[in-house]
C-alpha cells in the first residue's frame, strides 16, 4: 500500500506555478521545485509524474485560477466596453505592481516551449483561444450597445488577444504604468467611437 501525500496538492501546485513563471520550464530545475515546495523529489514524481507532467498541471492550474480571473472582468460586467476597461485596467496593475511583471506564464510558455512541445502548444494556444472567445463576448456586447465605432466588434478580438500578448512581454521589461496605460487606451481607442 502507497504512502498517504503529506503535502496539500494546491499549494504545491501555487508555488510551482510562480516557479515556472517566473523562470520558465528550462531554467527551473526539480530541485529548486522541491525547495521551494518543501516536497522531496519522491514525492514530486509520484504525485505528477515527471517535470513534464507538473508544468503541464501548473499551466492548468494557471489558467483556472489567474486566466478565469481575467474572463471574468470581461464577462462579469454588463457593458462590454466596461468589462475591456475593467480588463485593462486590471493587467496594467497586475504587470505593475503584481506577478504579471514577470509576463504571462502561457506566453512565456509559448515563447520557450511550442516549437519542442506540440501537444503543450495545443494546450497554451487552447488557453488562447478562450482569452479571444471572451474578447469577442463582451466586443459583441459593446457593439450591441453601441459603444463601438461602425466596424469594430467581435472580429477585433484577435487584436485584442495579440495587444495583450505584446503587453505580456513588454511587462517583463518593467515599462512603468504610463507607458502600458498608453498601450491598452490606445487599443481601445481604435475601437470606439
Amino acid at each position: 500500500m502507497g504512502r498517504t501525500r503529506s503535502f496539500d496538492l494546491d499549494d504545491a501546485l501555487d508555488t510551482a506555478v510562480e516557479m515556472f513563471w517566473r523562470q520558465g520550464f528550462e531554467a527551473t530545475s526539480i530541485q529548486n521545485l522541491c525547495q521551494a515546495m518543501e516536497i522531496q523529489p519522491g514525492s514530486v514524481y509520484a504525485a505528477f509524474g515527471s517535470k513534464r507532467e507538473l508544468f503541464v498541471a501548473t499551466v492548468r492550474r494557471y489558467v483556472e485560477t489567474v486566466s478565469a480571473d481575467a474572463a471574468e472582468r470581461l464577462t462579469g460586467v454588463e457593458s462590454g466596453l466596461q468589462g475591456l476597461r475593467d480588463y485593462f485596467a486590471h493587467l496594467v496593475d497586475a504587470m505593475v505592481e503584481g506577478k504579471r511583471r514577470w509576463g504571462c506564464l502561457i506566453t512565456n510558455s509559448l515563447v520557450e516551449l511550442t516549437q519542442r512541445d506540440p501537444e503543450l502548444a495545443g494546450l497554451l494556444t487552447e488557453h488562447l483561444a478562450r482569452l479571444r472567445a471572451a474578447f469577442a463576448a463582451a466586443l459583441a456586447r459593446a457593439a450591441g450597445d453601441g459603444e463601438l465605432r461602425p466596424g469594430a466588434g467581435p472580429e477585433s478580438a484577435g487584436l485584442l488577444v495579440a495587444v495583450v500578448q505584446g503587453m505580456n512581454v513588454l511587462a517583463k521589461t518593467r515599462p512603468g504604468r504610463a507607458e502600458l496605460q498608453a498601450v491598452a487606451d490606445s487599443a481601445l481607442a481604435g475601437l470606439t467611437p
